[in-house]
């Protein structure tokens, strides 16, 4: 990197967030002549995307059961559709990111969409568990480049002082995804077929295509990927620690909630139908709780972050404690959604913020943990559900949040002794 160490600005421990580095952000004026509608539709196309390609990885967890029950497999094994998918998009992101590198950001993001629109529909008509695992490995390859792609190209569709505000609306879609994607698609799913939320998805994913062909303006690839970055980002604190806490709240929150609806159906004891009621409140809490995050990670990245990973520690802890009852469930999954929902902007700003001119490879390498944690933490809850038994996930998810916030606390040290 030609970025010393002691030039990297810890975003962690200051109030203020900035936008990224100046490689990445959009000129004084637009070279295209486009207006400022047009390229904030572009930033909202990009966050349709970023719902769409979440949506498309996590939709299995609120269709377990019936997945499973069709291809003739356990619910452990049909875990394996996210754990899969989590691991392929971890382990390519960093190569095929800087095999990609050259390519105008523009038609990269075209044929992403074009990848997830196929993976769904694929899914969606396979008629057996190899095919249903075939479509989901490939859309993997697609999901890690699609995530290194967008948050340096986010900046660049908007002026410089907008970049933090285009960059919160398009992270906006993870949270979006994970809180209310997915109790859309379950509640579509179990009111008809499961085929049918990845149909839909598919649909999404062509409206998404199709903006992007139409909406964004040719984006010739800025930033850093090469082995240099890579080397200096792997020596330096603040970025290590950020990927630190990503990998613990990621594998813990994934851990218990990829096995969520067969949770409250055994050991809370509640029907199906009720189950999507409570995934939709849980929904809506993280839309609310993105918002939140929206406002106060720009004041103060390092309150947000300790308040997201001690509220979900402490939801996970009382749902240990009190699984069986119905009503301990809809106060602690708001709080679970309130507080997840803040986590992926809290560490994407993190990880972009203290990157310095290598946002292209630390978004890769930050896809990389994301991922991984995913599918460890589906892995892991698979094998505890298996082996130890179902009521088992949230403890060891509230164990590893406990840490991830221990480590989060002390990142101010750990980032001064970096420096």
């Amino acid at each position: 990197m030609t970025t010393s160490p002691t030039e990297f600005r810890d975003a962690y421990d200051e109030a203020p967030a900035r936008p990224a580095p100046a490689a990445h952000r959009a000129a004084a004026h637009d070279p295209a002549g486009r207006s400022p509608l047009v390229r904030w539709l572009s930033v909202l196309t990009l966050g349709l995307g970023v719902f769409a390609i979440v949506t498309s990885e996590l939709l299995p967890v609120g269709l377990l059961p019936p997945i499973a029950k069709d291809v003739g497999v356990s619910n452990g094994v049909a875990g394996l559709t996210v754990t899969l998918y989590g691991a392929v998009a971890a382990l390519t992101a960093v190569p095929l990111t800087a095999l990609f590198s050259r390519i105008d950001r523009r038609w990269l993001i075209t044929v992403l969409m074009a990848v997830l629109v196929a993976g769904n529909i694929v899914t969606a008509l396979a008629p057996n568990y190899p095919v249903l695992i075939a479509a989901r490995i490939l859309m993997g390859f697609g999901h890690g480049v699609f995530w290194s792609t967008v948050p340096g190209t986010t900046v660049r569709l908007v002026p410089e002082k907008d970049g933090v505000k285009a960059t919160a609306v398009v992270l906006s879609g993870i949270s979006i995804a994970s809180v209310l994607g997915v109790p859309l698609g379950t509640f579509l799913g179990q009111q008809t077929h499961w085929q049918v939320a990845f149909f839909a998805m598919a649909g999404l994913g062509a409206l998404v295509l199709l903006g992007a062909l139409t909406l964004l303006p040719s984006l010739p690839p800025q930033g850093r990927a090469d082995l240099a970055a890579l080397r200096g980002l792997l020596r330096h604190a603040p970025f290590m620690t950020a990927l630190l806490v990503t990998s613990l709240t990621m594998i813990g929150h994934y851990l218990a909630f990829t096995y969520i609806a067969p949770y409250l159906e055994q050991e809370t004891g509640l029907n199906s139908d009720l189950i999507s009621v409570l995934l939709l409140v849980f929904g809506v809490a993280g839309v609310i709780g993105n918002f939140v995050a929206g406002a106060t990670v720009a004041r103060s990245l390092r309150k947000s972050l300790l308040t997201a990973i001690g509220a979900m520690t402490l939801a996970l802890v009382v749902f240990s404690l009190l699984k069986d009852s119905e009503f301990v469930a809809y106060p602690v999954l708001i709080v679970w959604g309130l507080a997840y929902a803040a986590l992926p902007l809290c560490l994407q700003t993190w990880v972009m913020q203290s990157a310095g001119d290598a946002t292209d490879a630390a978004s890769s390498m930050y896809i990389t943990s994301f991922n991984a944690s995913i599918a460890l933490g589906s892995l892991f809850g698979g094998l505890t559900v298996d082996h130890i038994g179902l009521g088992s996930v949230t403890w060891i998810a509230a164990a590893l949040a406990a840490a991830a916030l221990v480590a989060a606390a002390l990142g101010r040290q750990s980032t001064s002794s970096g420096s």
